[in-house]
């Protein structure tokens, strides 16, 4: 290079360097601010852990619940929004869903109100930050056939009872707690409420726990008990490692496109968990959990520690 463009060179540094630095530094920070681009959001294991379940407690099926190109497009979502390699599992057992949420094992997971409940307990740690919405009102009930003999819940007293698994709120959590100081002559379990109707409609059970969300299937039965409270709506909970990492990005990129979002998931774009309505709920779950819990086709006394009303 001749000494004339040595000199050029060198004038257009001194002038030009701070203005491409500016410049590039201006395009970063527009990069950073843009939608879905914060930082990356992975769980400890380096991919971000999915768990998904239906928000209503009011299902009658084991089948899937959410089509395969509805879980492929949420899957897609979810890595746009993290930029994390995602493992989404979805599942229709609320009692594995459980172990999984007691593990600790999801990064972050859409449950509905009773496994939201336990999510939110001491033993798994996790932050609820967007409400899943429903248009269902459920609450929990006990059914007996129609000819019974039982009147109130003090007459179950060795009684044969039907629940959903461990980890449902109104098929578990709920009628055991209203159930406290009886003795009960065995306690069946079913996978979902219309096997649960099919083992009281064959007189196996006297009595089985039901969702106010779901009509009384049949005039030859009737609700012996409802219980008085509302539940919540289900809840998007993060572990809370990622709870103590910059989400807000990630919530930003979902919230802004919820329409992809399966339709039967609820979710609510900007709407936060219901606080306040879990807590009483919370106490529940975890007062039921630190019971001694019945087993499949064996006797049972319901006893322990209770919370105050």
């Amino acid at each position: 290079m001749t000494g004339r463009w040595q000199r050029r060179f060198k004038r257009w540094r001194s002038r030009g360097a701070g203005s491409v630095l500016i410049l590039f530094a201006f395009v970063l920070g527009a990069c950073a601010s843009s939608p879905g681009s914060g930082s990356v959001l992975c769980g400890p294991s380096g991919v971000l852990r999915v768990g998904l379940l239906a928000p209503s407690e009011g299902s009658t099926s084991t089948a899937p619940q959410f089509r395969d190109a509805d879980l492929q497009a949420l899957k897609s979502l979810l890595l746009q929004a993290s930029r994390c390699d995602v493992e989404l599992e979805p599942l229709t057992s609320v009692d594995r869903a459980r172990t999984r949420l007691n593990e600790r094992h999801w990064d972050l997971a859409f449950l509905p109100p009773g496994l939201t409940a336990v999510a939110l307990g001491p033993s798994a740690g996790y932050k609820s930050v967007r409400s899943l919405a429903s248009s269902r009102h459920s609450r929990s009930a006990i059914l007996v056939q129609q000819s019974s003999r039982f009147r109130g819940l003090q007459d179950l007293h060795q009684a044969r009872i039907g629940l959903l698994p461990r980890g449902s709120l109104t098929g578990f959590y709920l009628p055991l707690y209203n159930l406290h100081g009886l003795n009960l002559s065995r306690v069946s379990y079913a996978l979902n409420h219309a096997s649960l109707l099919s083992l009281l409609e064959r007189g196996e059970v006297d009595a089985i726990a039901w969702d106010e969300a779901l009509a009384v299937p049949s005039p030859v039965l009737r609700r012996l008990h409802l219980d008085e409270h509302s539940l919540p709506q289900g809840a998007l909970v993060l572990s809370d490692s990622l709870a103590s990492s910059d989400y807000i990005p990630f919530l930003r990129a979902l919230d802004a496109n919820a329409s992809q979002m399966p339709v039967g998931l609820g979710y609510a774009a900007g709407v936060l968990p219901e606080q306040q309505a879990i807590q009483p709920l919370r106490a529940i779950v975890e007062s039921v959990e630190s019971w001694k819990l019945p087993l499949d086709g064996q006797p049972y006394r319901v006893y322990g520690a209770k919370v105050a009303r």
